[in-house]
Order: structure tokens, then sequence, then C-alpha cells
């Protein structure tokens, strides 16, 4: 929207109306149908948590919901909902904090505004409460710097607060964990590029025996086995099919041997065919796990054979030479060490594997065509896992080896977030996947111009008829108000969930993603860069490569476009603002979208033929994805802190969503939602710092800009305090605070073994591949006592 065009309050009346009506009809569905279910004692919709997590959820049905909410201690909200959702919410309040102090100073600043003596179309309408009906030059803007300076203050307050309390909490999950994760994540490290000498658990076990004597649990190689996943896959199928034809009425019939079940083909009795295909694919399964050591030690056999040793180098000190070092260091004490220690690169022939440390010895045995057919073999992917957290933070934060394309160590993922039909996909091969999608997507934000220019269109309709030689319309009629103010705001969320969806089926399928976790901050790196990109063509409008020319052509207009524009555009973020808050949290509180959907789906099938397994299902309490919500959370921030003293009416929409929000949330977290893995607060606060800072960083220089713009240096002059000191409370944070929280220190790892013990008693399941994992078999009716367990699997 031009500077000069006339902004009205057509569309943002219309827009709170629209949603207004919205929240009216979800709230009073939320309020009647949880007044249906308390009286019939039914969890599946507003209480989902009481079926798996009754133990981390307040009472059901408690009265006054909202209060009940907002009145809940921090400290029994993060026992219920975990440190992950917990920071999540507190950013929530983050932003609920600051515009509040926004809200009050624009009671100030709104009546210095409006007696401002600039006029002109670009001070009209709503632009009257806005800084543009400031004239240049004029004394009011030295109130502007003044409630700038507060508001950049308590934001860093707010943040340093923050940090201090999250430093705390993040080095008591590193320490203890959460109540429900395995206590085995916590003693777990991820080994990538594994090389082959070391592809087998008992020699990768030796080998960090050697390196951390008698403290390493279990290690668990990681297989590549498509076609035993395949078939795992379609048992799943089977079984899902056999239990839809079980729960029927009547006998229900399928047809083989044609192109698709349902035609073609004979006829035959569904149960039996697929009681017959089960057993069939039960008996391919243990098959192919039987294939599973074989392919482990075939993969020796043929080095042996070979009389070949040539592996990966992998370099490090050996334990003769530590010691050799240390004698040295003993010896020298006191004295100037002028020589280093002794290096000694270490490979297989620096580690002597006797017969006894092969699972068995299988020469001819071995069928060499079967295995080859079956596509086994051992991956470089491995999990170790110790007996004290001592050991594992030291093997998690040393460098095992001084070259990178020898084995890599990293925290293990929550188990229940890892992504096992990724588990097995090369490091080096993801590495070179991540820098070609990097390309693809910073390609993909240049032309991003493009859609997002097409949706700014929309929100004014009369330019696009004027283009297309049609008569415009009145654009006070209602309808208009409604078409330009929700139209280019949906349009512009359809888009984004487009996007999002992308990037995430990237990180799944291309680049294969080991962990839910990875996943999670891979979509929200780039749809939050995707989410700067969206205000800056929002607010600059037309073609981004017009906007390089004329930075080329005059740097200093890329500065004066922006700030001109600013004003412009704070109209449709207010439609946005609004949707986002009121229209969303009705959405989210009414669970309408749930309800529909499971109300169509009664429709379609009769309950006969619903499941067991598909009600259980039914009652598993729905997640949030960080990776979509936090950015557009980051998003509204972004807008709320850039337009505070420039737009300071912007501030108020922005308490009612950052409000609203937060109630929500929270008690969306303490009843209904629940997420299924838990990651220390990285996702949610520690990861994200950066694009806050970043925010922060983008205001200050837009308020120079605009104070420039106003023709008043010396405001422009004032204004680079602020961004000195962020600045220095940006590195101060960073060095002092950020850098110590990605690990638990040594110390205080050897204090917690010291007083609980080192763990001896874990769960060798915990990181086997689900394929492998005969426990799991139960349900398909295999178990039996020459069903091979979980020890003789490698």
């Amino acid at each position: 929207v031009s500077s000069d065009v006339v902004v009205g309050w057509s569309s943002i009346w219309v827009t709170g109306i629209v949603v207004g009506v919205q929240f009216v009809l979800c709230y009073a569905f939320f309020m009647i149908k949880r007044s249906n279910d308390e009286r019939n004692k039914v969890f599946d919709l507003y209480e989902t948590r009481q079926h798996s997590l009754g133990h981390r959820s307040p009472p059901p049905f408690q009265p006054h919901w909202y209060l009940k909410a907002y009145q809940m201690s921090d400290s029994e909200t993060l026992r219920c909902v975990g440190l992950d959702s917990y920071m999540f919410l507190r950013l929530l309040r983050f932003g609920a904090r600051l515009t509040a102090l926004g809200t009050g100073l624009s009671i100030i600043l709104i009546p210095i505004y409006s007696t401002g003596t600039a006029r002109g179309n670009s001070t009209e309408g709503f632009n009257k409460l806005t800084l543009a009906r400031v004239e240049h030059g004029d004394k009011r803007m030295a109130i502007t710097v003044v409630a700038w300076y507060i508001f950049i203050g308590f934001i860093l307050r707010e943040l340093h607060n923050e940090w201090k309390s999250f430093a705390l909490l993040r080095q008591q999950y590193l320490a203890r964990g959460d109540e429900d994760v395995p206590k085995e994540f916590r003693y777990s490290i991820l080994c990538e590029q594994v090389p082959e000498w070391l592809q087998s658990e008992k020699r990768l076990k030796k080998y960090f025996d050697r390196l951390f004597p008698e403290k390493v649990a279990q290690t668990t190689i990681c297989m590549e086995m498509s076609c035993l996943d395949k078939l795992v896959e379609e048992r799943e199928k089977v079984l899902n099919n056999l239990e839809r034809a079980d729960a029927c009425a009547h006998h229900p019939k399928v047809s083989i041997g044609g192109r698709c079940s349902c035609c073609w083909g004979e006829k035959v009795d569904a149960i039996e065919h697929y009681r017959t295909e089960l057993s069939r694919l039960n008996t391919s399964i243990c098959h192919e796990r039987e294939l599973v050591p074989l392919a482990a030690n075939h993969v020796r056999h043929l080095r042996k054979c070979d009389g070949n040793s040539n592996a990966l180098d992998v370099i490090s000190m050996s334990m003769s030479a530590i010691s050799e070092g240390i004698q040295q260091l003993q010896t020298h004490d006191g004295q100037e060490f002028t020589h280093s220690m002794p290096l000694i690169e270490c490979n297989e022939s620096h580690f002597s594997f006797s017969d006894d440390d092969e699972e068995r010895d299988i020469g001819e045995h071995i069928n060499q065509i079967e295995i080859n057919e079956s596509k086994i073999s051992p991956s470089s992917t491995a999990f170790v896992t110790f007996t004290s957290l001592r050991a594992k933070q030291a093997a998690a934060q040393c460098a095992l080896t001084p070259d990178r394309t020898s084995m890599r160590v990293f925290h293990a993922p929550d188990p229940r977030s890892v992504l096992w039909e990724n588990i097995s996909f090369p490091l080096s091969m993801q590495d070179t996947a991540k820098f070609g999608m990097k390309v693809v997507w910073i390609v993909g934000i240049l032309f991003w111009a493009i859609p997002v220019s097409v949706v700014n269109s929309l929100a004014n309709l009369n330019s696009i008829l004027q283009a297309l030689n049609i008569k415009t319309v009145d654009s006070s009629k209602p309808w208009y108000g409604f078409l330009s103010g929700l139209l280019p705001v949906i349009a512009l969320a359809l888009l984004l969930d487009a996007l999002y969806a992308l990037i995430v089926l990237t990180a799944k399928r291309v680049l294969k993603l080991k962990s839910l976790s990875d996943v999670d901050a891979y979509a929200t790196y780039w749809y939050q860069l995707y989410q700067f990109a969206n205000l800056w063509l929002i607010v600059i409008g037309g073609s981004i490569f017009n906007q390089f020319q004329s930075f080329l052509n005059d740097p200093q207009s890329i500065v004066t476009t922006i700030a001109n524009a600013m004003i412009g555009s704070s109209v449709f973020f207010v439609n946005m603002t609004l949707t986002q808050s009121i229209g969303k949290c009705a959405l989210d509180i009414s669970q309408l979208q749930k309800f529909v959907i499971a109300l169509l789906m009664r429709l379609w099938r009769s309950e006969s033929t619903i499941t067991q397994r598909q009600m259980d299902r039914a009652k598993i309490p729905e997640t949030y994805q960080w990776g979509y919500e936090i950015p557009q959370i980051l998003f509204i921030l972004m807008i709320v802190v850039l337009y505070c003293p420039i737009v300071p009416i912007m501030e108020v929409f922005g308490l009612i969503y950052f409000a609203g929000r937060y109630i929500t949330y929270k008690h969306q977290f303490l009843h209904v939602n629940a997420q299924t893995f838990e990651g220390g607060g990285n996702a949610t606060w520690l990861s994200i710092f950066v694009f806050i800072i970043s925010i922060i960083y983008m205001a200050e220089a837009v308020f120079i800009a605009y104070m420039g713009l106003k023709q008043s240096p010396a405001s422009a002059a004032f204004a680079f305090v602020p961004l000195v000191v962020t600045f220095v409370f940006h590195l101060d944070l960073r060095y002092k605070t950020i850098t110590y929280l990605q690990n638990l220190p040594l110390q205080r790892a050897a204090a917690i073994d010291v007083k609980e013990g080192e763990c001896s008693d874990f769960n060798r399941l915990i990181y086997l591949q689900p394929s492998l994992n005969t426990c799991l078999d139960e349900q398909f009716h295999v178990v039996d006592s020459n069903t091979r367990g979980p020890d003789a699997v490698f």
C-alpha cells in the first residue's frame, strides 16, 4: 500500500467483526460441548491428556478454565507440560509483557501523534494515530525517542530474566531429564560415520571401553535393512485390514489376483485371506531377522578373506600414549614442557580383536546370495550408552578424532523422536543434501516476492481493477473492507502452510533427518527466514529484483523505501494479528476441526466397523509442531517491536494476540495436547534466541532510519544508544550464558554420579530398531519360544 493513499479503518472494523463473530460461535460450541462431555465423563475432545498423561494433568473439566490456567504456578506448569512447552509459554508471556508496556506507551504517544501538524493523504484516517502525523523536525519526536529507550530497556531486562530462569532449568534437565523420558536417553550418545572395522556391537563397545574403561553399558549398531522394513510396514497394513474386516458384522470379501482389492480377480473371504497373508509375512520377517547377525559378520568375513584391514583411519590417543604423556607431565613438573604428547594413529591394527570378540565365525555357513538379496548390512550409525553421566558428557563434548571425516559424536535424541526409517542414512550424504537444499531455499527467497506480491495486491482491489481496465468500486462499502482485509491474510496463511509442508517433506524425505527434533529445528530455521522475507516484501511491495536494482543505484533508497512504507502496510498487519489472535484462539479452544473430522468419519463408517486400534489412536493427545508454531509467534513479535514507536496502536492488537494465545495454549497444554518428545527447551528457546535478537536489531535499524527520514538528526543520533546497548548485552549473554547450556558440565555430571551412583540397569530395547524388536510382535501373534530375542539380533 502506498504511503500516499488514505488508509481507512473499514477493513479493520470488518475484520474485527468477522473474527468476533467467529469467536462467539466457537466459544459457545466449546461451552456447550464441554458441559455435555463433563456430564457423560467423555475425555476424548477436551481432556485428552487424561487417557495417557493423567498423572501430569490437573483435574478435568475445571470451572472458569481461563482463570485456572492463568493461576497455575510456574513449577506445577513445568511439571505437567515439560520444559519445551513451558518455555514456549514463557515466550508468549514475554510477548504479552512487552506489548502490555507498549500499550501503556501508546496511551501517551497516540495523543501526541494525533495533534501533529503534518497534513496529506498519508496522515489521514488510520494514520492520524501514527508518527506520520508528526511534522519533520518536530520536537515531539524527542518523546518518541524516550519511549523507545524505555521499550528497548524493558525488552533487554525481560530477556535477561528469562535467560536467568532458563539456564537453571536447562541444567536441571540435562542432569535429571524428564520424568516420562527413559533414563537411557541421558546416558546415550549418537555415533555417526562409524568406520567399517567398528561396525559390530562388541568391537564398538571394546573401542569405547578403551577410552572409558568399565563405563560402557551397551552399544547398538543400526542396520540398513530396507527389505525387512518393507515387510514390517506391509504387515502393519495387513493387520489393519484384518481388524477392520473382523469388526464388520458380515463377512466381507476381497479380490485377489486383480489390479485392486475391490474389483477384478477372484473374490475370497477377507478374514481368511488377511490371516494367511499375516502368517506369510510373519514367517518372512522371522527369516529376515535371522539374516541380520549373519550380514553383520559377513562384512567382517569378507575383509578377513581379503587379508586387508584398510578401514577408515581413526586418529585418537591410545591409552598407552595418555599414560606416557601423564608420566612426562609428572617428570617435567615445575619445568617448561617443550615437546608435545606423542600422537598415535589408532586404526584397526591398534585394537586386538580375537576370535572370541566375534559373535561367531560363520565361515562357509554364510549364504552370500541370500544376504545380498535381503539388502541387510551394518550402517555407519550407532548408539552408545554409558553407565555414568560423566563418561557420557566427556564422550559427547570431546573430539574423539581430529578428522571430520572420521567418527563424530552427538547427544542421542529422545528415543520417542527417532525417525527409524532414516536412521541408517550416512551423515556425509546428509551434509551434501543439506548444502544443496540450502541453495534451493536461498534462491527460493529471491523468487518468493512473486507470490507475496500477488497476495499483497489483494489489499488494494481497486488497483487490480484499474490494471484490468475495470471500473473501480466504492472503497467505503463494507464488502470491500471485508475482501481487502481478510483475503490477503487468508491467502498468505495458505501460502505459508504449503511452504511449511514442503520444508518438512524435504527434511524427512530428501535430507532424511534422523529425529523429529532435527526436523523441527530445520523447519523452524527456514520457515522463520521466509517469515522475515514476508515482512519486508509486504512492506516494500513490488518485485525484489527492482528493489535490488534500486539499492545498486542508490543504497540509501532501500532504507528510505522501508521507512516510508512501514505505515502504509500497518493495516495489513493489524488484520493479520486480529485473525491470528481472536480467530485462531477460538478454533484452538473449541477443537472444532477435530470434532467435525470425527463426525464425518462416523457418518462415513458405522461404529461397528471401527477397530479398537482406531479408537485407541483417537485418544492419543495431539501435538504442536514447533517448526510451525514458533515462526508465526516470532513474526507477530517482530511486527509489534518494529511498529511500537511508529504505529503505537499496534501494541494493543499485539497484547490481544499474546495474552489470548498464552491463556489458550496453557489450557491446551494442560488438558488437551502433549508433545511426543522432550528437548529441554532447545527448540522453544535456546535455538530461537538468534531470531529474537535479530528482531531487536532490525527494529533499532528501522527506528534510526525513520528518525533520519523525519529530518531529526538529534533523535537519530540518540537512537544509536539502544543499538549499542543491545550489542553489548548480546555479547555478554552469548559468552557467559548461552555457550554453557548445550552440555552438562563434567563437574556437575561427576557430582550426580557420586550422589546417585552409576546406573547398571538399562533397557536394551530403547534404541533398538522397531523392525528388530520382537517384543512388538505380540500384537501380530508371532511370539513363541523359538523367536529370537533382542540379545540375538546382533
